[in-house]
């Protein structure tokens, strides 16, 4: 009996954690920052931001990531060109820097774990003749 009165407790709570983390967390604001990071070569801010959000992930590691930017050039602008809500629960946005050298697409995938938001994935691709990269199919209309 005291099991049951716990888990329905707890099922009446996640619907509400959920809810506050939606209302605290702007999911553009810490991807453009970390974008802008990587556009000015602020390497080790951007990574400092992104291990922040991310629960198990070093800043060391990212700074490994996020290197590739160094040999683009100066960074012209960055520019955010997709941004989707799937429910509550998860968030896919894509900034694009334009760099001297190539354009770089940064993926940031957000989802909600234990009542926070947490990014659980970053990844930087380099793309010439697509707006978006090839395997970003989910991007493309239909």
């Amino acid at each position: 009996m005291r099991l049951r009165v716990l888990a329905t407790a707890a099922s009446l709570c996640l619907p509400a954690a959920v809810a506050h983390a939606q209302a605290d967390f702007d999911a553009l604001k810490a991807s453009a920052e970390i974008s802008n990071d990587l556009a000015r070569g602020d390497i080790d801010a951007a990574a400092s931001v992104a291990s922040r959000l991310m629960a198990a992930t070093s800043a060391a590691k990212l700074k490994g990531t996020f290197d590739i930017a160094r040999g683009f050039g100066q960074g012209e602008y960055v520019d955010l060109v997709y941004a989707r809500d799937y429910g509550r629960t998860e968030k896919d946005i894509i900034y694009k820097i334009d760099y001297e050298k190539a354009f770089l697409f940064v993926r940031f995938l957000y989802h909600v774990d234990r009542g926070a938001w947490r990014l659980i994935h970053v990844d930087l691709k380099i793309e010439d003749e697509l707006p978006f990269p090839k395997d970003w199919l989910h991007i493309y209309p239909k």
